[in-house]
């Protein structure tokens, strides 16, 4: 971190700028907010957003905009100024730039204490915007609001899984992997409750967003021992769509760390008649061949001698069962 002292006189503690852009981009974007904030310009600050991130690489877009999102945060600490952006947030969260609804989630949670109703409002309909790039964003802030107070906030997370619009439910999905943290091992047991009922959702959006990324890249990765537990209770469900999400939930290369619970819970998904959930049992079984093939290989070859077996492993191994 950096400090620069503001116009005000008092010490503004400042992110540290990008590595890769150069100084004079950083100078650019330091001086144009330093006045639109004090000329109260915020159609000149979306212009600004655009203008350094448009023709950029990905990435580099990427990095400019989390820099430019955090300078303005560092600014919420000013009582004066706070009360300017909360007014630019609420009008970026309904402009026409991709940039300016991406600024809006950006700060909508700092004034959450403050302005929780609109704050949730407005969070929502973000999280239904038609760009990706948007909703995920509306995620980050899900997840924001929710580690600054998981025990107080965890229910607004609850209500919003419920919500009727599934581009909503997606975003609590993706939420819980940036609110998952191994500092707080208590905080598994909820938020596999806080899945559950998604489990037999047959939105394939909701589908795609469960098993393997909130369950496999996030959940698993951070709870692993707890997540074992609960999706061997899972495997009780008869529905198709529960026991999809558990089997491919181990097609992510997080799946290696545990790869004896993982290959205890398959066998049992690999003998489903039902193609759908044998299908999704031998991409995680041929994910753990690839992973770990010293291991896994000879388990799968006393498995192919099993009728029920067969299939699913012979797809993994990619060959035809005669």
């Amino acid at each position: 971190m950096v400090g620069r002292v503001n116009r005000a006189g008092g010490h503004l503690v400042l992110p540290v700028p990008p590595a890769g852009v150069s100084a004079s981009t950083i100078d650019l974007l330091h001086s144009r907010f330093e006045s639109v904030l004090a000329y109260d310009l915020p159609d000149g600050l979306v212009a600004t957003l655009v203008a350094v991130t448009r023709r950029r690489s990905n990435a580099e877009a990427s990095a400019l905009l989390d820099y430019a999102f955090r300078l303005l945060r560092a600014r919420l600490a000013s009582a004066p100024t706070r009360r300017k952006l909360w007014v630019w947030t609420r009008h970026c969260a309904a402009r026409p730039e991709v940039e300016a609804r991406q600024m809006a989630c950006a700060l909508l949670d700092g004034f959450w204490k403050d302005e929780r109703k609109d704050v949730e409002r407005l969070l929502l309909n973000l999280a239904r915007d038609e760009d990706r790039e948007v909703r995920l964003f509306a995620a980050s802030t899900m997840a924001r609001v929710i580690r600054a107070n998981f025990k107080a906030n965890l229910r607004y997370l609850r209500a919003w899984s419920r919500h009727p619009d599934p581009s909503v439910r997606r975003q609590v999905i993706i939420a819980t992997v940036a609110v998952a943290d191994e500092r707080h091992p208590d905080w598994a047991r909820p938020l596999l409750d806080l899945l559950e009922p998604h489990l037999s959702d047959r939105d394939p959006y909701i589908r795609r967003n469960l098993g393997p990324f909130a369950l496999g890249q996030g959940m698993l990765r951070v709870y692993p021992d707890a997540c074992l537990e609960r999706f061997e209770k899972w495997l009780g469900s008869a529905d198709e769509i529960v026991r999809w999400n558990v089997a491919m939930a181990f097609t992510g290369p997080v799946a290696a760390l545990c790869w004896e619970g993982a290959l205890r819970i398959l066998r049992l998904l690999a003998a489903d008649p039902r193609r759908f959930v044998w299908g999704a049992a031998a991409a995680a079984l041929k994910n753990l061949l690839q992973l770990r093939p010293q291991r896994v290989g000879p388990v799968l070859q006393e498995w192919m001698k099993l009728p029920a077996l067969r299939v699913a492993v012979s797809s993994a191994f990619n060959t035809s069962v005669r």
